[in-house]
């Protein structure tokens, strides 16, 4: 029975041998990306500096060749590969752009000349602890899906018998901190009056949108992207079937959401907010077709918007308000008059109800569904 063939990108036993005085070799054999094993040895001037220079020759041994991915492909030549098949499968500017961002600002400065053979959990782990610690959870979890595409595609091909992203731990928020925390209801009649008294709001006409964000539960991107073609005025609903991102070298881009995403969705809306996009829409009508465009009439910046009312939120007497609070008020409203997990999913975009529950809702026992949930909860509000 012959000898099994060695997996491609492994060898075999090495096997070290003193040559001369002071001289040591070892060898080994190397089954190449072509499927040929060869055998490959280094020296060294004792038996353990022999077998730990082969061993490191063996990590590099194969030079990427045509574009082809080997175990010796550092993660500065896959990181690229991986962006390069990305923007092949025709993924959005805006996930292509967030897969970028963990690529050149946190994994190349890092681990770019470490090797695919070399990517094991553990090193892998200091990694995101140490982007965990110094950039926070999300450049950490960014940065664990783009590794863990990146070495998705080095298995696919070859270059890996495992994806070592797997045996990570998953990044988790820091206990407590559960971001921007919704406006109770008898507080909200006092944030929409300052909100609407803004100077700052006003001059940038900002205050309708949040008010929309606050009926809607719409993420500020999808707001702000939001065309008089995806209103049915008459159902009395908006399609969110697109959102604003910021792609470098080309500004701020209205980018499609695919329809086979939980992110696509039609929002039945109060008649009131359906009233206020009704009067934009009038006002707008000869310049564009966008509901919240800015004063200039170019697309609105999602990190724009959020800045102008972090810029304020100290003065207007709510310290944690963020764009993210209205959508969370907004669940907050659906939770309290009864709507199940599913439901509010449903409405928010979520494509897992647990999320919606751990994040967005109080759960709170015994409230009766409202016949008109949005349009009751903000009754004199919009």
């Amino acid at each position: 029975m012959g000898r099994p063939s060695l997996e491609i990108g492994t060898y075999g036993t090495i096997h070290v041998a003193q040559t001369s005085a002071g001289s040591w070799r070892a060898r080994t054999r190397y089954r190449f990306a072509d499927g040929k094993s060869r055998q490959v040895e280094r020296s060294g001037a004792s038996r353990a500096k022999a077998e730990t220079a082969l061993k490191k020759a063996l990590l590099t041994i194969e030079d990427s060749q045509g574009g082809e991915l080997t175990p010796s492909t550092t993660l500065r030549q896959l990181g690229q590969r991986f962006l390069a098949h990305k923007r092949d499968l025709e993924r959005s500017d805006g996930t292509i752009e967030t897969y970028g961002y963990a690529v050149t600002a946190h994994i190349t400065p890092r681990l770019g000349d470490l090797t695919v053979a070399e990517a094991k959990p553990d090193r892998l782990q200091k990694f995101l602890n140490t982007v965990h610690k110094e950039s926070g959870p999300g450049a950490a979890k960014n940065c664990r899906s783009t590794l863990s595409g990146m070495m998705a595609l080095a298995v696919s091909n070859g270059a890996a018998p495992r994806n070592p992203v797997r045996d990570i731990e998953r990044i988790s928020q820091p206990k407590g901190k559960r971001g921007s925390p919704a406006i109770e209801p008898k507080d909200l009649p006092d944030l929409m009056k300052k909100l609407r008294a803004a100077p700052t709001l006003i001059e940038q006409d900002t205050v309708e949108l949040f008010e929309f964000m606050l009926a809607s539960g719409w993420r500020v991107g999808e707001a702000c992207a939001l065309d008089v073609g995806s209103i049915d005025f008459d159902a009395e609903t908006a399609e969110v079937e697109a959102t604003n991102v910021r792609v470098t070298g080309r500004g701020i881009v209205r980018q499609a959401v695919p329809k086979t995403e939980s992110a696509w969705r039609v929002t039945p809306l109060p008649r009131p907010t359906m009233d206020l996009l009704r009067r934009r829409h009038e006002r707008l009508k000869d310049d564009t077709t966008l509901l919240f465009r800015t004063v200039l009439m170019r697309l609105r910046d999602p990190s724009n918007t959020q800045r102008e009312l972090r810029d304020i939120r100290e003065v207007l007497g709510y310290p944690q308000l963020s764009t993210h609070t209205f959508r969370k008020t907004a669940a907050t409203m659906l939770d309290r008059a009864g709507m199940s997990a599913a439901e509010i999913a449903a409405y928010l975009g979520h494509a897992n109800p647990s999320m919606t529950q751990d994040v967005y809702m109080n759960t709170l026992k015994g409230d009766t569904r409202a016949g008109s949930v949005m349009q009751a909860q903000l009754s004199g509000l919009i």
